[in-house]
């Protein structure tokens, strides 16, 4: 079963970030065509995290689509540290850094680190029409 099919909201949710992934590059390319010297960068954190949840090996990680921390399907149900008083005890993984997500919201410290230096200056699947790197450089 998929996230998807275990949580219908979750389908919408992803629809709506489709949506809006394919309109903010349309928005922001008319708007620097209408304000002159603007340079912008996006940053598209729905792929990062779709690349390492589909293929956890090619990115250093052993787990891509179950949190380290939690309870339920893929540890998705935020328990940790104790959040829930009213849930189910949580199970805590050896190592996080094997896994893309710490806990439901949140992608691991690695992730994180990943994340940041393909911002910084990273392929242009992630951050377009600049990175970081290039914005501060100019």
């Amino acid at each position: 079963m998929t996230p998807e099919e275990a949580n219908p909201c979750v389908e919408e949710v992803t629809s709506i970030t489709k949506l809006h992934n394919k309109a903010l590059p349309k928005a922001l390319k008319k708007l620097e065509s209408e304000l002159k010297g603007l340079k912008y960068s996006i940053a598209d954190f729905y792929t990062f995290l779709s690349e390492r949840i589909d293929n956890p090996s090619k990115y250093g990680f052993k787990e891509g689509k179950i949190a380290c921390c939690g309870t339920g399907p893929y540890n998705g149900i935020y328990s940790c540290g104790g959040k829930r008083a009213d849930g189910p005890k949580y199970e805590l993984c050896r190592n996080i850094s094997d896994y893309v997500f710490f806990d439901a919201p949140h992608p691991s410290e690695k992730a994180y680190q990943q994340f940041a230096e393909l911002i910084w200056s990273g392929s242009p699947n992630v951050i377009r029409p600049h990175s970081l790197k290039e914005l501060f450089d100019h």
